[in-house]
């Protein structure tokens, strides 16, 4: 008998959308796969209208109001570096470090560039809080589902004069309306909801904040070098499948995550933001003593699940998350679970036998 695979790491990456797949190989395969969009022949013009259509496309899912706010990157990472530059760069007059805040929740692709910033308080929960008593503070940088915990940010009510908001996590996994959330610099990684790795984008409410990142030729103002036309083109078939799936995905996210969480309560083990808002994707689970093991010893049974951020997954030391959230736990202690939409109730109970036996 062929046991089932469950790819329970969604977090850290999902794979290609078929029909972005699809979608990749045709255009690549078309006379305007053969052109660079920047150029006067029939394949350049050709690649730049399809480029065109997909960020009009993708501008729509996300609820931008112009296809001009979206600015394509080379990934999630330059998404959030670029986009940060600019954000610090708003009324660059009255610039002072003192006054922005930014929360302990972060990706390291933001907080390494925010190390010198004060921080926003958070619960133990892991949801920010914005009661600083400092009326300088007129930026606020803060992630919108946090990649370990699924915790789900009340980022309109952190509103404050400029929000930066890294949204990549949250984007095919809930619906997101950048207008409605009041957001002014978003970043967005294609292969966290089934497009292609090496694609990101930016959302900027305001199109003159725009500087050049980088060097060399551009088309539009997007990053410089050679559009990865293919791939944004992907990258828009993935997200509109994405959101077309959503409602079902997420019922059978809600129905996982429930059973799941009963079964591994019963078990001793404990949810870390258990009384917050949080996606129904993800579970981050406490109280292993072997978590590595455990990994490694599911993942031979062909079920993939994460340590905590798949970009520290090699560490064994506590999860920076973690010590902030108060805890004591290091990476042989906790196990993040996540899925793209794929598993059900019945899946989870499934998932809860192997689990218990390899424990």
């Amino acid at each position: 008998m062929v046991r089932k695979s469950f790819y329970l790491d969604a977090n850290g990456h999902v794979n290609i959308n078929q029909k972005a797949l699809d979608a990749y190989i045709k255009f690549s395969n078309s006379i305007a796969g053969h052109g660079h969009p920047s150029s006067l022949s029939k394949p350049g013009r050709e690649a730049a209208l399809a480029m065109e259509e997909a960020r009009g496309k993708i501008a729509e899912l996300i609820g931008a109001e112009n296809s001009n706010q979206i600015i394509f990157t080379s990934s999630c990472t330059q998404a959030c570096e670029w986009g940060l530059k600019l954000f610090f760069d708003i009324e660059k007059n009255n610039y002072s470090k003192d006054n922005i805040a930014v929360s302990p929740l972060e990706h390291p692709a933001v907080k390494t560039v925010c190390e010198s910033l004060q921080l926003l308080p958070c619960t133990q929960d892991g949801i920010v809080e914005d009661n600083l008593n400092n009326s300088d503070i007129s930026k606020i940088i803060c992630v919108h589902m946090q990649n370990e915990i699924g915790t789900i940010q009340p980022i309109k009510t952190l509103k404050r004069k400029y929000i930066f908001s890294d949204m990549s996590q949250s984007l095919g996994k809930m619906p997101i309306n950048v207008t409605d959330l009041n957001v002014d610099i978003a970043a967005f990684g294609a292969h966290k909801f089934g497009g292609p790795s090496g694609i990101g984008f930016m959302y900027l409410r305001n199109i003159d904040w725009w500087q050049p990142f980088g060097k060399g030729s551009r088309y539009y103002t997007d990053i410089s070098g050679s559009s990865n036309v293919s791939g944004i083109v992907a990258t828009a078939v993935a997200l509109e499948e994405a959101i077309k799936t959503l409602p079902e995905r997420t019922q059978k996210m809600q129905a996982f995550q429930k059973t799941l969480e009963i079964g591994l309560k019963n078990l001793g083990l404990n949810i870390i933001g258990d009384g917050a808002p949080r996606s129904f994707n993800t579970t981050y689970v406490s109280g292993l003593t072997q978590a590595q093991t455990t990994l490694l010893e599911l993942s031979e049974l062909g079920i993939y699940v994460g340590l905590g951020s798949a970009c520290s997954s090699y560490s064994s030391n506590i999860s920076p998350l973690i010590k902030v959230l108060g805890y004591n736990y290091t990476t042989d202690n906790v196990m993040r679970i996540s899925q793209w939409g794929e598993y059900n109730d019945t899946d989870a109970i499934n998932f809860l036998n192997i689990f218990k036996k390899v424990l």
